[in-house]
């Protein structure tokens, strides 16, 4: 019941107003696609105080302070190379916990912190662009993950895969061992 009324105090308050669709929990990487990055604070309900860091390909950070910071607020990180992940870490002050963006094996407890949905503009953040929530409790906490929400612009959302070559080094090995094997067996 409570989960219920804080969905719906958020969608009364327009704190989700311009989502498309519900988070979903994802370790799709936000990679550049053209024109300058520009990130947007969406709002909180978190119990603790956390920042957000872009990590990589460079670093720029901390910036938005959950509790004091207004939402709409915009950030230009910058333009990158179409194709570029872009790597962000939710830093909890109060825990000491950090949560990273992409695969759940980049956070302490190797679990997805973040989920991910389309975003229209609405008043308050005028531009269409990826929603980003962060679930800021090491385990996972309610996964709900609206402790910490984002709007990023000029980002695809998309799973990286391994380069090409990388899978043919990968191929070449598992057919070595698998040649080796065969050699020890006859």
């Amino acid at each position: 019941m409570k989960k219920l009324l804080t969905i719906a105090f958020l969608t009364t308050a327009g704190l989700f107003g311009a989502a498309i669709g519900s988070l979903t929990p994802t370790s799709a990487e936000l990679v550049a696609s053209g024109g300058a990055v520009v990130v947007y604070f969406a709002g909180q309900t978190a119990d603790f105080d956390s920042v957000l860091n872009l990590v990589s390909p460079t670093t720029v950070g901390p910036f938005f302070q959950n509790h004091t910071t207004p939402v709409g607020t915009a950030l230009n990180l910058g333009t990158f190379a179409t194709g570029q992940v872009l790597r962000f870490r939710l830093d909890v002050t109060s825990t000491g916990n950090s949560f990273f963006t992409g695969a759940a094996s980049l956070n302490p407890d190797n679990v997805i912190h973040v989920a991910q949905a389309p975003w229209a503009a609405d008043v308050t953040i005028p531009v269409n662009g990826i929603l980003v929530g962060f679930e800021d409790v090491l385990g996972g906490g309610d996964f709900d993950y609206d402790d910490n929400t984002f709007v990023f612009t000029n980002v695809t959302s998309t799973v990286v895969s391994p380069e090409p070559s990388s899978m043919i080094l990968a191929a070449a090995g598992l057919l070595a061992l698998a040649w080796g094997r065969r050699r020890r067996l006859s």
